[in-house]
């Protein structure tokens, strides 16, 4: 294997451990279970006499497509675990290659009304079951026997929301893959070579940054004499989460775009719609006419887009807290000089810019009505929180970190991750950074914590971890959100609207070939009002109206 490939592979399972966050860092305290936690940690250890079947389905990860067999699933770890010490036996109604082929898979058995015992659905797919007679309607007492403390902490990290947006007419129908919600915070991300080798100084507010970013367009910050670099990096789908997005551009101008948020009579507003959207986007239409942006930015894909930091001629990018490990690793490979160092996303006035964050259910997990088991379901994430918190090193190896095509995808459709797995990491790395003890990191934390000593000893390999688990790194900066509480929620979490069925994807589409024409000059911004009025007038008016009797629900 070469050097190349293997940077990659290694770049690829350390951002697949981030993003699904694959340990959890708390250990259940066994002096304060209560004799009823205690039942339920026995119900849930104790093996079904008769071993059961349970037909469900399994999502094959794009990643691991050319790795993938039907026969390394059912070979895998998690099965034989769930075989040795559940009794309990999968097979599968269809393995889908994707999320959306998993989506479609499951519209068709909606359709047929013939659903697997244990089936992945969408929240909207949850809102067609919600109104069927396919699906369990019972699953908070079944819940309530079964769940482990650990599970029910995992799951609760942000509080009750999650499985809010699972119950319906009072009744949980479903059970919440859940994430970590803050993590879908955005960040800013700077060149700080360039910004030393042009003698500037950290930008505080977004004034400051676009003079940053111009000085990064005019100044040759690569050396080589051409004209060829650009201030900010952006994709032509910049509202979605990722990489080359302006969600943390709009946040600093206190917008809020594709989100539901409160206004001052405590309804529920749609955020692209208000008048702080149209500040910020005059904003990028500054950049843009100025070649402050890649003119062919509306064009590319973020993949297409990232070619800008992998050749050193990008300063500026905003996105997640993983993207030190994609794509701005890349650019380390490539430039052994290059230090790219997140930062809070920036205002541009007096009052502090609100990162905007929204419940994070990767998916629900619904039971089919007649299914004789449908305790099972909570049985198996039972088994993958406590593998997940095994003190047990023998254990977590096990089940975390085998062979590939697994490693840091793990080979099982059930899953739940702990909210606040991995600012907890960077807290308990950061202490032992300090103290140099390492006794109390866990297994992924040593990793991530022998890394950065590698980058530090010289190892660039290394850097990403460094710029994510780090001193200067996204959790630092996500400490200090958390710590101050600065996020922004999106209130809205419940399933599509009946006039969200109808209109939303069509008024999302509006909205992003608008923005984006505003930003390339080739509509006015004075034409946000006509904008707004059209969008009414499509459907979003009664989309508000409905969003309103859910949220006066709650």
């Amino acid at each position: 294997m070469s050097m190349q490939y293997k940077s990659f592979y290694f770049t690829l399972i350390v951002m697949f451990l981030i993003l699904t966050a694959s340990a959890c860092t708390s250990t259940t305290d066994t002096s304060k279970i209560t004799e009823n936690e205690a039942h339920k940690q026995d119900v849930f250890e104790e093996k079904y006499e008769e071993p059961i079947t349970v037909e469900t389905v399994f999502i094959v990860n794009k990643t691991i497509e050319d790795v993938f067999s039907e026969a390394k699933l059912y070979e895998s770890t998690w099965n034989k675990g769930y075989e040795d010490e559940l009794g309990i036996k999968l097979k599968y109604a269809w393995i889908a290659m994707g999320t959306d082929d998993n989506y479609n898979r499951v519209d068709v058995a909606i359709t047929s009304g013939d659903i697997p015992d244990i089936m992945i659905v969408s929240k909207e797919q949850l809102g067609i079951l919600a109104q069927s007679n396919l699906i369990n309607k019972n699953l908070q007492s079944i819940y309530d026997q079964y769940a482990t403390p650990l599970t029910y902490d995992v799951q609760h990290g942000d509080g009750n929301t999650a499985f809010d947006s699972a119950t319906f007419n009072g009744q949980l129908i479903a059970i919440p893959n859940t994430d970590a919600s803050i993590d879908s915070a955005p960040f800013l991300y700077i060149r700080m070579d360039w910004l030393e080798k042009l003698n500037l100084e950290v930008p505080t507010n977004l004034e400051e940054l676009y003079q940053v970013m111009k000085a990064f367009k005019e100044n040759d910050p690569d050396g080589n004499g051409i004209d060829d670099t650009y201030g900010l990096m952006l994709a032509k789908d910049f509202l979605d989460e990722g990489m080359g997005e302006t969600i943390g551009v709009f946040n600093g101008f206190h917008a809020y775009p594709t989100a539901w948020v409160k206004d001052e009579s405590d309804n529920l507003v749609y955020g692209s719609t208000l008048p702080e959207v149209k500040t910020a986007l005059a904003y990028l239409n500054r950049l843009y006419m100025e070649g402050l942006i890649e003119p062919e930015f509306a064009a590319k894909e973020p993949n297409d887009t990232v070619e800008l930091s992998n050749n050193n001629k990008v300063g500026v990018q905003y996105g997640k807290m993983w993207n030190p490990i994609w794509p701005l690793q890349t650019t380390i490979d490539n430039y052994p000089e290059a230090n790219w160092q997140a930062f809070k996303i920036l205002s541009n006035d007096n009052k502090r810019a609100q990162p905007l964050i929204g419940l994070k259910v990767r998916y629900y997990y619904v039971v089919r009505k007649d299914y004789e088991h449908p305790e099972a379901l909570i049985k198996l994430l039972n088994f993958f929180t406590e593998k997940q918190n095994s003190l047990i090193t023998a254990e977590y190896e096990k089940y975390f970190l085998q062979e590939a095509p697994a490693s840091g995808l793990h080979m099982t459709t059930f899953e739940t991750w702990p909210t606040l797995k991995n600012l907890e990491a960077h807290w308990h790395i950061i202490e032992a950074l300090e103290s140099e003890d390492t006794s109390q990191l866990n297994i992924e934390e040593m990793d991530y914590y022998n890394n950065i000593i590698d980058y530090r000893n010289g190892n660039k390999t290394y850097a990403s971890i460094e710029k994510v688990f780090g001193p200067t790194g996204s959790y630092d900066v996500m400490d200090t959100y958390y710590q101050n509480q600065e996020f922004k929620i999106n209130e809205f979490y419940g399933a599509p609207t009946d006039a969200m069925k109808i209109t939303m994807e069509r008024i999302l589409d509006i909205e992003l070939d608008f923005y984006t024409r505003v930003i390339m000059g080739q509509l006015s911004v004075d034409a946000f009002d006509e904008f707004v009025l059209s969008l009414n007038h499509l459907g979003l008016t009664e989309i508000t109206e409905e969003v309103n009797q859910w949220y006066d629900s709650q």
